[in-house]
């Protein structure tokens, strides 16, 4: 796949069959196996979903880099700490990957640009009041919120005590309607100025089937 001039954005279904992920758990990184570790100690759902979710971004990445998802190495230290995938000396696509409930979203861009992307579940009970600093009675409304600012905190790399304080001028944040069945979750993509009027284009991989990918209408 050529890289993105502008956003793809990745649908991945979490709620997979875990015996493929594990059987392909030496193609990830020490970070990646030690927080799938760590998360299987206490709830072996959450390192399944880690596993499908971080094994499709792989499979996604390696696509694009024309390369086997094992081939990548996954770092923690580029710019700003912003997680992302490179090929021996040569840097990889631009990526932000978000999970919720049984779904993950994968953002990417070229190399250099500047991608965030959040998604959340939508659930009643959260005060968003407390959160959010304002009341949200339609819960969807609230999780639209928190995503567009995670979203650009993602984007911009200054990490989640930014919070409120972020000037979103600079990494302006967009809601995603995500098509059936995956519209019952709250989704926003960010980017920097320079991307802010890029197309997104949604994408769904298939984390069982490893079937090429198709573009959602």
């Amino acid at each position: 796949m050529p890289l993105p001039e502008s956003t793809d954005l990745w649908i991945v279904p979490l709620d997979t069959d875990p015996a493929p992920h594990e059987a392909r758990l030496p193609e990830l990184g020490a970070y990646e196996r030690e927080r799938a570790y760590r998360l299987g100690i206490r709830k072996p759902a959450a390192r399944r979903r880690y596993l499908a979710a971080h094994l499709a971004a792989r499979d996604i990445v390696a696509g694009y880099l024309k390369c086997a998802p094992a081939d990548l190495t996954h770092v923690r230290n580029a710019w700003r700490g912003k997680p992302g995938y490179v090929l021996g000396w040569c840097p990889g696509p631009a990526v932000s990957l978000s999970r919720s409930h049984e779904l993950a979203l994968l953002a990417v861009r070229a190399p250099g640009a500047v991608v965030g992307v959040d998604l959340e579940h939508v659930r009643p009970g959260v005060d968003w009041s407390r959160i959010l600093g304002r009341p949200c009675p339609d819960p969807a409304d609230g999780f639209r919120a928190w995503t567009r600012l995670e979203a650009a905190v993602k984007a911009s790399g200054l990490g989640l005590s930014a919070g409120t304080n972020l000037d979103h001028r600079f990494w302006p944040a967009a809601d995603l309607a995500l098509p059936r069945p995956y519209d019952g979750y709250a989704a926003a993509v960010a980017t920097d100025r320079a991307g802010r009027n890029n197309p997104v284009r949604i994408r769904l991989h298939s984390t069982s089937e490893f079937r090429e990918p198709v573009t959602l209408p």
